[in-house]
């Protein structure tokens, strides 16, 4: 007796005990594995669509949108129902057919919409219907810096697409709709957003930049209208954020095959990929060597007769006439853009001061540590320049090449009084703090120069505000014949702020006539509304 109750009690201590892993099993499955399952569960009766924007938003400074504003109609229809009507309705449409990963459906999509033909396509052809943003306009705002993706993979090819991949990529998300156990697409539910990895880089609403919209579209309406290849950047220079960026000509971002393969540079960025011998521009450069080397002053004097030798190489002033500008000073030499006295300038104090003094401007050497593509110019070093080119590299010309993008972090050394401060992208990127990299007196000085450009020499004008700037015309040969790279670079200040704005304009005429002209509507509509 005694032992059939120590059998029942071991029965009922191993059914308590299977009871209790019964009752912890089913805790687990309901509990902690409960969203895993349900999402298992759910992704059977999913149709997921590929090539669908679900990327992070690139974003102004004002949280408007760069990417993803321009709306879309998509049309699902199974394949059973395609037919050859189908496909002339979808040409009249102007419908690219999308890649996705279910071979039961074809993806159209289209900006046009059309209320008969839509209700004909779900009539007849009972296609699921919805509305949805694309990622880019074809005439999409700030495409070079904004860049563009790999078609079939999404993922960034340049610009912010490529440096912020892992921030804007979607994690494995992709858009979907959602059916029945049979595969049909059940109507009247919108399309959702099925996590299928974990979403720890997204962004939430996006990637926000330091570009401003409204003065991003301005820039890029008066490049347009020039007509001609060039680029426009305006910076802040009080703390290095970008503000616009511009570049021409442009290219539409859902069409990149058709760019890939033609014969034109529509793809390069000429803010930061485009080098170009900086011209006058460059002068800047001769007077800080000069006034940091205590070689010369601002009260320095050369003759101009209105053409120079110096070391074999004969140099004509294009802003002097024949007799030239006489004797003339550095303040007067700078405004009047005089090639004569720079070059005697650039011989007295000697190439290897210009070349050091380039560099240290930052000339040479890249404005971000990893932008996609940027080109870091090219300044050669003293060993390798000999007598003879100091007479080039006095004024801009030679072997020198610059970007945009460099050139206004030099413009901004000037207006921040010698302080050196790179330029800034991302809103909440750390700030940079401001080196000196030249003395505040020669920055001084140098300011006084550029703003006597702007009042009686070679950027003379109208102007509300007080301006410094440098006009600049460089010699360069493309396509078999010899053109003239146009720059201006110059600054003001609006209200409490700092503006750097510099425009390069190839193939145009000089830096006054045709520069300039570009310059002048952006310099109105930031001394207007910002």
């Amino acid at each position: 007796m005694e032992k059939i109750k120590k059998r029942v009690k071991l029965i009922i201590t191993i059914f308590s005990i299977l009871l209790f892993l019964l009752g912890c099993r089913i805790w687990y499955i309901q509990v902690v594995c409960h969203d895993e399952l349900t999402s298992a569960a759910n992704s059977q009766y999913y149709i997921s669509l590929l090539g669908l924007d679900t990327r992070g938003n690139v974003l102004d400074r004002n949280l408007k949108p760069l990417t993803g504003g321009t709306q879309e109609y998509y049309y699902i229809i199974n394949k059973n129902c395609v037919d050859e009507e189908l496909g002339r309705i979808m040409d009249y449409l102007s419908a690219d057919r999308l890649t996705k990963d279910n071979s039961s459906y074809f993806v159209y999509r289209t900006e046009i919409y059309n209320s008969h033909i839509n209700e004909v396509l779900k009539t007849d052809y009972d296609a699921y219907v919805f509305e949805n943003q694309s990622r880019y306009a074809d005439e999409q705002p700030a495409c070079h810096l904004i860049g563009y993706l790999n078609e079939d993979e999404q993922r960034g090819v340049s610009g912010l697409e490529l440096l912020y991949q892992r921030e804007l990529e979607p994690s494995g998300n992709s858009l979907a709709v959602l059916a029945d156990a049979a595969g049909n697409i059940l109507n009247g539910l919108a399309p959702t957003i099925v996590q299928t990895k974990d979403i720890k880089n997204m962004t939430g609403s996006g990637l926000v930049t330091t570009i401003d919209r409204r003065l991003q579209h301005i820039c890029e309406q008066v490049l347009k209208q020039t007509e001609k290849d060039g680029a426009i950047l305006v910076m802040d220079s009080d703390n290095g954020e970008i503000l616009a960026w511009a570049s021409a000509p442009t290219f539409n971002p859902n069409d990149i095959e058709s760019h890939l393969y033609a014969d034109d540079d529509c793809l390069v960025d000429k803010v930061c990929q485009g080098t170009y011998a900086s011209g006058s521009v460059f002068k800047i450069v001769t007077a800080a060597a000069a006034l940091e080397s205590g070689k010369a002053d601002i009260k320095t004097e050369f003759l101009c007769s209105g053409k120079v030798t110096v070391e074999g190489v004969e140099v004509n002033c294009s802003t002097g006439g024949e007799k030239g500008h006489g004797k003339i000073d550095m303040k007067e030499a700078m405004a009047q853009s005089c090639n004569c006295y720079f070059v005697q300038l650039g011989e007295q104090i000697g190439c290897t001061e210009i070349i050091e003094m380039a560099r240290t401007l930052g000339f040479g050497e890249k404005c971000f540590d990893n932008f996609p593509g940027e080109a870091s110019g090219y300044i050669p070093y003293p060993q390798d320049v000999g007598p003879w080119d100091t007479t080039n590299l006095s004024i801009g010309q030679g072997d020198i090449l610059v970007t945009p993008l460099q050139t206004a972090r030099v413009t901004s050394l000037i207006a921040n009084g010698g302080m050196k401060i790179e330029p800034k992208l991302i809103m909440n990127d750390a700030e940079t703090e401001k080196v000196r990299v030249i003395k505040k007196e020669t920055a001084g000085l140098i300011d006084e120069m550029l703003k006597e450009v702007m009042k009686s020499g070679t950027g003379a004008g109208e102007w509300k505000l007080p301006v410094g700037g440098k006009t600049g015309t460089a010699e360069a040969f493309s396509s078999g014949e010899n053109i003239n790279n146009c720059w201006f670079t110059g600054y003001f200040t609006s209200g409490e702020k700092t503006y750097v704005v510099t425009v390069l304009i190839e193939d145009g005429l000089t830096g006054s006539s045709t520069a300039i002209p570009v310059f002048k509507p952006v310099y109105n509509y930031l001394a207007d509304n910002l």
